[in-house]
């Protein structure tokens, strides 16, 4: 449905987009990812037409409109500060896009009463926004711009100014919104949360560039760069070389450490240097050894923070290396394991857990 063709944005000598590629079903609910001065916005912006394209092309169901006024594009933006008129009720800040479509009162009225439902306002039509809270706002905002059934709903960071219970409330309620309406959505963020819980494909960007485009679950288990694995969720890294490849399975050797095996069923040079990396909640501290089809490393406890439902464990490997361990604390009950700080515990995973990333 929406297509860009290497898309750039220069500001002087600054080029803030570079080269972006993308395509982006009908349907989809699609994220742009990354920290803030990544390019995400800049996208967004150049979609809507915002921001003019310094190369580049944009097409929406095969039409270029790279050049096209924003009023002719036929897609609608949700802004972070809602952009709400304050001396305009709900009712007349939801229909206020009508009024330039040379629709008829009865028009305007039944599209109202249908979104109104739709996005939960009933009873609220005749309040003005400075009434409402910042989740109710949100939806007038939303209902506004899906009023006017637009082809494209974009979306710049609109969950950033709600607390955190209420952002999870309306996040759900995005979710089942975009459900029922099948308008295709592109959502900016720099919350990693709200990415994963939202989208159907994410796109993670670095420096005007996308790292990664993949499934939520692709993207948090297989990241392809360093950068991915960083920046979603919590990682552990361990630079290593390649001893050899046996059946399918990578021996690598770990500094000041010990030899892993990955169950990679590919071969890899032996010698290379990689990046080992492995999830927090994929690691569990035992005082006894690993078993046979398990790695496991001896290390001392040097931090231990309870988090409700989970525990964070600092553990010190050889040569000083400092990792991080994600329990459940219902599990480390059940089985009578409460560590103390200085113990001396294994940190033991499956041959099959973590990913090896290239230099």
């Amino acid at each position: 449905m929406l297509r860009l063709e290497n898309l750039s944005k220069f500001y002087g000598p600054i080029q803030a987009v570079n080269r972006v590629s993308l395509e982006i079903s009908k349907g989809e609910f699609f994220c742009l990812l990354g920290p803030s001065g990544c390019g995400k916005t800049t996208i967004l912006r150049m979609i809507a037409g915002f921001e003019k394209a310094s190369e580049g092309r944009i097409l929406l169901d095969g039409r270029d409109i790279t050049g096209v006024s924003p009023n002719k594009r036929d897609i609608h933006t949700v802004f972070q500060n809602y952009a709400l008129f304050p001396n305009f009720n709900v009712s007349d800040n939801i229909v206020y896009g009508l009024k330039f479509r040379n629709l008829s009162k009865e028009e305007q009225k039944d599209r109202l009463d249908q979104i109104v439902h739709l996005v939960g306002l009933e009873g609220f039509e005749k309040r003005m926004p400075s009434q409402l809270s910042g989740g109710q706002q949100q939806r007038v905002a939303l209902a506004r711009a899906l009023v006017n059934q637009p082809r494209l709903l974009l979306l710049d960071e609109p969950l950033s100014a709600l607390d955190k219970k209420i952002a999870e409330q309306t996040r759900h309620e995005l979710s089942e919104l975009q459900k029922k309406v099948g308008i295709t959505f592109i959502f900016v963020t720099h919350n990693q949360t709200e990415a994963l819980a939202l989208a159907d494909r994410i796109a993670v960007m670095k420096n005007g560039v996308i790292e990664q485009c993949d499934a939520p679950r692709t993207i948090y288990e297989h990241p392809k760069t360093s950068f991915v694995a960083d920046f979603i969720g919590s990682m552990n890294f361990f630079p290593c070389r390649v001893k050899e490849t046996i059946n399918g399975e990578v021996l690598l050797e770990l500094p000041g450490t010990a030899t892993i095996h990955l169950s990679q069923n590919r071969e890899q040079e032996p010698g290379k240097q990689l990046l080992f990396c492995i999830r927090p909640e994929r690691i569990r501290v035992s005082l006894l050894p690993p078993a046979d089809y398990e790695n496991g490393i001896r290390g001392i406890i040097r931090q231990k923070d309870y988090l409700g439902e989970i525990t964070r464990f600092g553990i010190e490997l050889p040569g000083e290396k400092m990792i991080t361990v994600l329990a459940q604390n219902y599990l480390l009950k059940l089985a009578n394991e409460f560590y103390d700080l200085g113990e001396e515990v294994y940190v033991i995973w499956s041959k099959t857990s973590g990913e090896i990333l290239h230099v």
